[in-house]
């Protein structure tokens, strides 16, 4: 039961970011697309959008829980843990803008992808930074024992 939590608890927050993240995305590009076309936009989400946002939400979050967390897979690298979400999540992706054709999906894919880039980078950055501080405090702890 504890373990069952501890995967979760992550997992609806996560979804339930993601899903806010779609909704946000769906307003934006729609109002941007009325702005650019002329067209009046009425500044109300379908219900099959809310849908699909919803199962879409959900399982992105159970893949990078299941990926990401120590409850499932143990011991693995940061980088291999992210060859598999990503292996997973674009064959899920492209079925998904592929079943439900339209160009605030195909925006959303976009913007997972970037979002998925950039926080990669940064987070390779931060643990490279934070390894490098750790080994100098290493070293210095070396020194001053022998």
């Amino acid at each position: 039961m504890k373990k069952l939590l501890l995967w979760s608890v992550p997992v609806k927050s996560l979804a339930a970011m993601l899903f806010a993240g779609f909704i946000f995305l769906y307003m934006m590009v729609g109002g941007f697309n009325a702005f650019m076309t002329e067209e009046i936009f009425e500044f109300s989400i379908p219900f099959v959008f809310a849908v699909q946002s919803a199962v879409l939400s959900a399982l992105i979050a159970m893949l990078y829980a299941s990926t990401f967390s120590d409850v499932i897979i143990k011991k693995m690298r940061y980088f291999q843990r992210m060859v598999i979400f990503l292996l997973v999540l674009i064959p899920l992706l492209a079925v998904h803008v592929w079943l439900f054709y339209s160009v605030v999906w195909m925006i959303i894919a976009v913007a997972i992808g970037v979002g998925i880039l950039v926080g990669s980078l940064v987070l390779d950055r931060y643990f490279k930074l934070v390894g490098k501080k750790y080994t100098n405090a290493l070293e210095a702890f070396k020194m001053n024992v022998e």
